[in-house]
């Protein structure tokens, strides 16, 4: 890695713990996790930032060119939307972002990266039908599953 790769990593890190020391300073309604229905494209520069606003967290890395990340698509985007308030969907272009890619060691698109409170706690590599995906990450961050009148929508 170069020195500028380096500087970048290092202040992206600065950033993020500086958001988190903010975010903590402004109490916890106002450190919810987002209900954003709808995955959130991410850079090197929001990827930490992303990652320090939201405890739990989904990140998207994928590429134009790959057509199961483009049937993932939707699946995602669903899922979003049935767990909005719960958790934070990002996508990572791996073609834009190569570098950041690497750092979490995707070595293939589609790869989704499961974090909770920053950390990294899952992998799924590959693509996934909903209710697969869904039972997946419900059971990654502890989510109970939807009352039967939730899954009629």
């Amino acid at each position: 890695m170069n020195d500028s790769s380096e500087d970048d990593a290092e202040l992206a890190e600065l950033r993020a713990r500086r958001l988190q020391e903010i975010l903590a300073r402004r109490g916890p309604a106002e450190s919810q996790v987002s209900t954003d229905s709808m995955p959130r494209a991410l850079t090197s520069a929001s990827f930490p930032g992303f990652l320090s606003v939201h405890p739990r967290a989904v990140v998207d890395v994928w590429a134009p060119w790959c057509g199961p990340c483009r049937a993932m698509a939707p699946v995602l985007d669903a899922l979003a939307k049935e767990l909005a308030g719960k958790v934070s969907f990002g996508k990572l272009n791996a073609d834009e972002e190569p570098a950041l890619a690497g750092r979490w060691n995707v070595e293939g698109v589609p790869t989704l990266l499961l974090f909770e409170k920053g950390r990294l706690v899952d992998r799924i590599v590959g693509s996934f039908p909903h209710d697969a995906l869904s039972d997946r990450l419900r059971a990654t961050f502890r989510l109970s599953q939807l009352a039967p009148s939730d899954a009629t929508e």
